[in-house]
């Protein structure tokens, strides 16, 4: 919907991308000649197709509840740790910075009369532990398999577009969620060991909010199901991609009224 901002100016949001993935073994190999990354775009309203990026010359601040990731206050303060693990991996290859902003008890959600990303007002992204089965605690993002039952995680991203006067289009990502399937968390080992990890789960959902999606390869973090693997880590085609998004591509100056910065 046009929203009009000044006399001169417009902004539309386009989207609040979300993909998830189900938990378990692969059920499909991948094809040799797929891709290693693929990055989502938007289409402005002129026409020209982009990739959602954030500015790279910001920092993004990143909340986290934590509140049902474990049944004690250390095994939440170890969840709490592989957030702030799996960020610092998607910085090192992408040079995106990112700043931990501290805990907080929001679980990103739409309502009957609010957005999650127009709610998502004390950092850029927020990463919390959901139940579908407790008041209070359930999020609209967490998305469903195609066995029915909800995925083990899900993220995403909101992108917005303007124009001001006779300056063309420009659009930008400015506000992400990564919400985690609490009633699955004992399928997933902590850190970013051996094994189906807590670690490879954060770095796929992180993926997805800075604007990675699914491929098919299965040697990809962002292949769509969590594998047991040796170690948990960024692969070739996963570093090409946060590449493509990251810190080696101009600034988006983007205007207060677009995305109001958190950092």
């Amino acid at each position: 919907m046009l929203k009009p901002t000044k006399a001169t100016s417009a902004l539309l949001v386009a989207v609040a991308a979300a993909v998830g993935f189900a938990a378990g073994p692969a059920t499909s190999s991948a094809s040799a000649t797929s891709s290693q990354y693929s990055l989502a775009t938007q289409t402005l309203p002129d026409g020209n197709k982009v990739i959602a990026r954030w500015n790279p010359c910001q920092t993004i601040t990143y909340r986290v509840n934590a509140g049902l990731a474990g049944n004690t206050a250390a095994r939440r303060l170890a969840a709490v740790n592989d957030v702030k693990r799996a960020f610092a991996r998607a910085s090192a290859v992408s040079g995106m910075k990112f700043r931990y902003a501290g805990g907080t008890s929001q679980v990103p959600t739409n309502t009957s009369s609010s957005t999650w990303y127009g709610r998502q007002t004390s950092a850029e992204i927020v990463v919390a532990w959901a139940s579908q089965t407790t008041s209070g605690k359930k999020s609209t993002l967490l998305g469903r398999s195609s066995r029915g039952g909800y995925v083990a995680g899900t993220g995403g991203y909101a992108f917005k577009y303007w124009k001001a006067g006779s300056a063309p289009w420009t659009g930008v990502s400015g506000r992400g969620f990564v919400v985690l399937n609490a009633a699955q968390n004992s399928k997933f080992r902590p850190g970013f060991g051996s094994g189906s990890t807590r670690g490879e789960l954060l770095m796929h959902e992180i993926g997805h909010a800075v604007g990675l999606n699914h491929v098919s390869s299965t040697s990809q973090v962002m292949y769509p199901t969590i594998l047991s693997r040796s170690v948990a880590a960024y692969s070739t085609g996963d570093r090409l991609g946060l590449q493509r998004l990251g810190a080696a591509n101009s600034c988006i100056v983007t205007p207060g009224f677009v995305w109001n910065d958190l950092s």
